[in-house]
């Protein structure tokens, strides 16, 4: 992909065990009640969500001027707006209170520092004031005396100024202030074992993204896709655009330190980047985070290779009250900055910053107190003194960002101030040890770039998956079918996810035909492709096409694996839809006669072939076949799967329908109770699977009712 890991593969990759297989169509078809005036929801197929979070800004700060002369493009307003670049890179002006109103109550992540008249000022306080998305407000007039006294009852109105000059340095020392506030953090609740859940799952991930990000060599491209990337959103920054070009022209003339303290793009979009983890940008930027991370290492290996004892760094920064009673409740566990953290060493000024951040009544003051020890750990971290791009950096410590903390002491200081002791996490700790090998063990694959997509798979990200995939597989020589192969079945993996059917379709029918160029078309390799290939199909409502892929992948020789078992099961599914009944019947004995010789009674495979057919029974209205093949697979789910199982929701809500059917209302109740209990439990109350089960519920006991009457 124009770089390579930087710790070689040795010997042919190996793609037999693709991650996105899939054994059997996803949700259960749940039976539509004979009797009861209720209709289904959850069969209607949705798109599935992501995580991304869709930036109009690569900033964390929006400036934004009003004032009613704005009207007109002169000169001066000109001049005076290429100021306000120097203060910040994103500059919006408005000359209407309405206009400028609205797009301030429209943003959702960023914060605005508003610069106003003194006469539109009047105006539009009152309606921003309580407003979470503006920071700060500053009046711009020819007259300060004469709005000292209306401005003082808001808050937000941090001062007012007749010269330029002094408004831009009040606004940027505030901006400042702000953008040392924002110190994102990932925690792992404290555990002897390492799993992925929705516990942890966002503190591994991002483990993973940036292990794997440093571990990537770059080539220039990768820059100059950066830069092209970066100009758009800075087309009116004449300011931006001239250090882009320097960017883009003398990247190699200093060092990454150099640049990061320069805080131009490269500075305000990872922090933004990071803070909202929007993972487009930080795949954008990917080339500067490890470049960034080998030069602090590297440094640190030159200045500090023999420094033994310890040393004690602070970050002063702010939480709301929600953040800190999470991290109280959290004492012993692992944290993680999220982004590259400059740090001081001077107590003194941790304090006075974190002092200025206090004004802010909704949020709390935090002073972390960060152990770095280099004999149990390696923290690469590095002086900036005369690295910085900045003067006056002395006693600055810029730490990166691939460091993981154990929470110690939390003290409370005074009101509204903590300080929070974090000692560095030694790789002797038993928790630690456990993530490693999870994250290394979980990152299998044959090169650095599919680990990386895989774990953009796991996060949502689908496009970006996509993305790398297409990349990938642009550089691939013909002759290298396997991995043309593999890359296209991930390709139509990550597509249906997208629900984007077509795509995936004929992604998976591509690495068919790629594969069958060097393989026999039973061969095992095959199995995943033949089986999503087919459920990609039968979502589509090509039948005929599912069914020859089911059928092919039920002539793979793979003995006693359950997945070849599964397919008669999909194939009978087929036949049933096209209400041919006779054949899925046969199909389904099949598959129980071959499932009761090779495996268990309780396999699950055996449950899903009793359960599609009691559902084929349910709906030739042969109830009562029905209602024995559902007791079945009752009985292997609830001696197989815990209490309340997902699976258990839709097995107990059609066994309910079924006794429905047949006039039996005590058990029709019974278990529509259980399905209902099951899927709260399972899913909470506003999902639609337990709203469903809910709701026939209800149904089921206002007719009992009705009947007693």
């Amino acid at each position: 992909m124009g770089g390579k890991a930087a710790s070689k593969i040795i010997g042919t990759p190996s793609f037999d065990h693709m991650k996105s297989q899939k054994v059997s169509i996803g949700n259960r078809k749940k039976n539509l009640p004979i009797y009861s005036s209720y209709k289904l929801n959850s069969m209607e197929q949705t798109i599935p969500k992501t995580n991304k979070k869709v930036l109009q800004f690569v900033e964390n700060v929006i400036l934004v001027w009003l004032d009613s002369s704005l009207e007109k493009q002169t000169e001066s307003n000109k001049s005076l707006i290429n100021q306000f670049y120097r203060v910040t890179g994103i500059v919006k002006t408005f000359s209407n209170v309405n206009e400028c109103f609205n797009f301030i109550n429209s943003i959702e992540y960023e914060k605005i520092f508003l610069i106003v008249s003194g006469s539109l000022g009047r105006q539009i306080s009152p309606l921003i004031e309580n407003l979470d998305q503006l920071y700060s407000t500053y009046i711009f007039c020819g007259n300060q005396a004469s709005h000292e006294e209306w401005s003082k009852q808001y808050k937000k109105i941090k001062s007012i100024h007749t010269k330029i000059k002094e408004l831009c340095d009040a606004v940027k020392k505030d901006i400042r202030h702000y953008d040392r506030s924002i110190t994102p953090i990932s925690i792992l609740p404290l555990s002897s074992i390492i799993e992925l859940n929705d516990s942890n799952k966002d503190f591994i991930n991002l483990q993973m993204v940036k292990s794997i990000l440093i571990s990537i060599e770059y080539d220039k491209k990768y820059r100059r896709e950066f830069i092209n990337y970066a100009r758009q959103f800075y087309l009116n920054n004449e300011q931006q655009l001239n250090l882009i070009d320097k960017l883009d022209d003398n990247y190699s003339l200093h060092t990454p330190i150099w640049w990061y303290t320069r805080k131009c793009c490269l500075y305000s979009m990872l922090r933004k980047a990071f803070y909202y983890q929007n993972f487009e940008v930080i795949y954008k930027l990917a080339f500067f985070i490890r470049d960034l991370h080998k030069d602090i290492k590297k440094s640190h290996l030159q200045a500090h290779s023999h420094q033994h004892r310890a040393i004690i760094v602070y970050r002063a920064t702010s939480m709301t009250n929600n953040e800190l009673e999470h991290i109280q409740n959290s004492k012993g566990c692992l944290l993680s900055f999220n982004d590259f953290l400059s740090t001081t060493l001077e107590r003194n000024i941790a304090l006075r910053f974190v002092n200025l951040l206090r004004n802010d009544t909704n949020s709390i003051g935090i002073i972390y107190k960060i152990v770095v020890d280099p004999v149990s750990t390696t923290i690469p971290y590095i002086a900036l003194n005369n690295l910085s791009y900045l003067s006056g950096n002395d006693g600055d410590i810029l730490l990166s960002m691939n460091t993981i903390f154990r929470v110690g002491q939390i003290e409370q200081m005074s009101e509204r101030l903590y300080e929070i002791n974090l000692f560095p996490a030694s790789k002797k700790d038993e928790e630690i040890k456990s993530l490693i090998e999870y994250i290394q063990d979980s990152l299998e694959g044959p090169s650095i770039w599919y680990k990386l997509c895989k774990v953009m798979v796991d996060l949502n990200e689908y496009d970006l998956a996509e993305h790398i995939y297409k990349t990938i597989s642009t550089e691939k020589e013909d002759h290298e079918r396997e991995e043309r192969a593999y890359i296209q079945h991930e390709l139509g993996y990550v597509c249906e996810l997208k629900n984007d059917l077509s795509s995936a379709a004929n992604y998976y029918k591509k690495a068919i035909e790629i594969y069958l160029t060097y393989l026999p078309e039973n061969h095992p390799t095959i199995l995943p492709t033949y089986i999503n290939y087919a459920s990609v199909l039968e979502k589509k409502g090509d039948l005929t096409g599912a069914l020859n892929q089911y059928l092919s992948a039920s002539k793979i020789d793979k003995t006693g694996d359950s997945n070849v078992i599964a397919q008669y099961n999909n194939i009978g599914r087929i036949f049933q839809q096209q209400k041919k009944y006779q054949e899925a019947e046969k199909t389904y004995e099949k598959a129980i006669e071959i499932l009761l010789k090779d495996f268990s009674s309780n396999h699950p495979v055996l449950a899903d072939t009793y359960y599609n057919l009691a559902g084929m029974y349910y709906t030739m209205k042969n109830y009562s076949k029905a209602l024995s093949y559902y007791e079945q697979t009752c009985d292997i789910e609830e001696k197989s799967f815990i209490v309340y199982h997902p699976t258990l929701s839709s097995t107990y809500f059609n066994l309910a329908t079924t006794f429905e059917a047949l006039n039996d209302e005590q058990n029709a109740i019974k278990y529509a109770t259980k399905a209902a209990e099951t899927a709260r439990f399972t899913f909470g109350n506003d999902h639609t699977e337990t709203k469903e089960n809910v709701n026939y519920l209800e149904q089921l006991q206002e007719n009992s009712k009705t009947v007693k009457l």
